[in-house]
């Protein structure tokens, strides 16, 4: 999780760690260890953080850098999509319904980056150079190389369950 983004917010917002702390429920020293990149927030934390700022947990990550999640409106009362590379309708598509969603298939190089994000919300991992060393490989992975990560993923899964 990119440790400025909550700086940059918090700073943005004229608000102090302990006012952040506070608005969230948390502590001040979490806060400080966030912003120092010393501690990852677990999900929860990551939700209220977005809450609190009113912006994406996307944007709060660094997976996108729009800090909101596009609204559009339908005539189906469809009024929001996720932040997931979605297409907002066509007007025809909006005469036909309004139910059909143009989504692109993202990478598996995309895939994988948001699959080991995720997976290090709460993974235990406390060496910020590991943590570095595996996000930097992922990010500097090609598409087949990604595409044969996430086979040997699907495979575990499938042994799994």
């Amino acid at each position: 999780m990119p440790k400025n983004r909550i700086k940059e917010l918090r700073k943005k917002n004229k608000i102090t760690q302990t006012e952040l702390a506070k608005g969230i429920g948390s502590s001040t020293q979490a806060i400080s260890m966030y912003e120092k990149g010393e501690r990852n927030p677990k999900i929860d934390k990551i939700q209220a953080l977005a809450d609190f700022f009113n912006v994406s947990v996307e944007y709060l990550m660094g997976l996108s850098d729009q800090p909101h999640v596009p609204k559009y409106e339908t005539n189906k009362g469809v009024n929001r999509l996720p932040a997931t590379g979605l297409s907002p309708l066509s007007e025809d598509e909006r005469a036909e319904g309004g139910y059909i969603i143009n989504a692109p298939k993202p990478s598996a190089s995309d895939t994988l980056r948001n699959i080991v994000t995720m997976l290090m919300l709460d993974d235990g991992i406390n060496d910020p150079i590991k943590r570095q060393d595996l996000l930097k490989k992922v990010y500097t992975a090609d598409n087949a190389t990604a595409k044969t990560v996430l086979a040997k993923i699907y495979s575990v899964l499938l042994n799994e369950f």
